[in-house]
């Protein structure tokens, strides 16, 4: 084997700052992955219409939130929330897992149509945790 080769540094040790002679890297390297905030995390403790307690975290406890804030309002899809994306498999999942009633009523706009969910069961907040 040349003897240039045997010493030159692997192309990911290049990439990091490694010198040509295959030494080791020089400084500090970057991190490959950006430092992100954390994010935040929402667990909804709640008590469903048979009485039974339940708990939602994530965007499925946003939705129900949302829901409970809306009253016979609703919510629809159209909302800027991160929730919106995903909302009736969100709600589907309140319905089949915690067996909670919600309505679907369907509006029409400009570009088709959209579905409004309005909650129809009682529920009972006992406790939202936001870490």
């Amino acid at each position: 084997m040349d003897d240039r080769k045997k010493d030159a540094p692997s192309a990911a040790a290049t990439a990091l700052g490694a010198d040509v002679e295959g030494d080791e890297a020089i400084g500090q390297a970057e991190p490959y992955h950006s430092p992100r905030t954390p994010r935040k995390r929402i667990v909804v403790k709640a008590i469903g219409p048979s009485g039974q307690p339940f708990t939602v975290s994530g965007q499925i406890a946003k939705v129900l939130l949302a829901l409970m804030e809306a009253g016979e309002e609703g919510i629809t899809p159209l909302a800027p929330e991160t929730w919106s994306l995903r909302l009736s498999h969100h709600v589907r999942e309140l319905e089949t897992r915690q067996s909670l009633v919600i309505a679907r009523m369907w509006g029409t706009h400009d570009e088709g149509r959209h579905a409004r969910y309005v909650l129809r069961s009682t529920v009972t907040i006992i406790e939202v945790i936001s870490n």
